[in-house]
């Protein structure tokens, strides 16, 4: 097998005696493989980015081991390189981490989860990647990213109106106009001298956070929760972390639990307290009706073919049900006053 071939050519520069070789996964954009060695089970993984910016997220990863976060150790080739080129295609190789799935329905789990979370941020700080990396860098970029988004949303309600017929369209049509407003008034609260302050001058924050943070990344030893790897990574404020998932967990809920959301926050804040301006900032993020944009782009460009009519429907329903409840309580209790 071709794919096999290439793990052996690439284990080949790592210091490392290759015992067995096993295909784990194969995804669009990551190959995974399983690799038994002489120093314990190791896991390599390609991963379609550039080189620089492949090296980016390792320098990130090993920034993380550096200030002793739990996570698995990234392993040095022979020439002590953190990660390998190959083409269009890169290659990084990482000590195997055994231990219990990470899940969305055990409350206690989750606010483990999110004090973590917390810790990875304390971490962060204080990066400096090298000239050589490609850095993904959002900091300040939020006021022309709501704006693009809600030009966006405006876009697909106009779309929406012309297909009278359609019952997705009705739906989110009747709910756009609600939803843009929620976006605006999140899109205003940007305009402040806290977010100013935490994205430029000699205040600004100085760690990164998950280009997209998964459950999936995680597992639960004996010891403490891990990092099986660190995923692409991007310099942004760590808010944006928090909001993704809490998005995510309340999406699973089909319903915004204030209840639930004020632990998970206390048990961030447990390891990563933030001020008052800036669980602020927080709000204006939950706030922006991200679920109800992202839903609208999947139906209205086709991203999921796979998808039934009923599907779509089925998401447009509990988002908006997440994004009514959530905005209620957002209103109703400003975030500080739960901590």
């Amino acid at each position: 097998m071709q794919s096999q071939w290439i793990a052996a050519k690439v284990l080949e520069l790592y210091p490392c005696k290759i015992e067995d070789i096993r295909l784990q996964s194969i995804r669009p954009k990551e190959t995974v493989w399983t690799v038994a060695t002489d120093e314990g089970e190791k896991v390599l993984r390609q991963q379609k980015a550039a080189p620089e910016r492949m090296l980016f997220y390792a320098e990130a990863h090993r920034h993380l081991q550096q200030r002793q976060f739990p996570i698995a150790a990234l392993c040095r080739t022979k020439n002590g390189g953190l990660c390998v080129a190959g083409g269009t295609q890169a290659y990084a190789l990482y000590d195997g981490i055994s231990g219990k799935e990470v899940g969305y329905y055990d409350v206690e789990q989750l606010e483990n989860v999110f004090e973590f979370l917390g810790l990875f941020h304390v971490a962060s700080q204080q990066f400096s990647p090298s000239s050589k990396t490609k850095k993904r860098n959002r900091l300040g970029k939020w006021p022309k990213a709501y704006t693009w988004k809600l030009q966006e949303l405006s876009g697909y309600k106009k779309m929406a109106d012309s297909f009278i017929d359609d019952p997705f369209s009705a739906l989110f049509s009747e709910m756009a106009g609600a939803m843009l407003a929620a976006g605006k008034e999140a899109a205003d609260q940007l305009q402040s001298d806290t977010y100013a302050a935490w994205t430029a001058g000699p205040d600004r924050w100085t760690g990164f956070i998950h280009k997209d943070i998964s459950l999936s990344h995680l597992v639960e030893t004996e010891e403490t929760m891990m990092m099986r790897y660190l995923p692409a990574v991007v310099i942004d404020l760590p808010v944006r972390d928090i909001q993704v998932l809490l998005h995510k967990v309340m999406k699973k809920m089909a319903v915004w639990d204030e209840d639930l959301a004020a632990r998970l926050l206390q048990a961030y804040h447990r390891a990563h307290p933030l001020t008052d301006e800036q669980y602020r900032l927080l709000e204006a993020e939950l706030l922006f009706p991200h679920l109800f944009a992202s839903i609208a782009r999947k139906y209205y460009l086709g991203a999921k073919d796979n998808w039934s009519d009923e599907k779509y429907m089925w998401e447009l329903q509990t988002v908006i049900t997440v994004e009514r409840t959530k905005q209620d309580a957002l209103r109703r209790t400003p975030l500080p006053s739960l901590l």
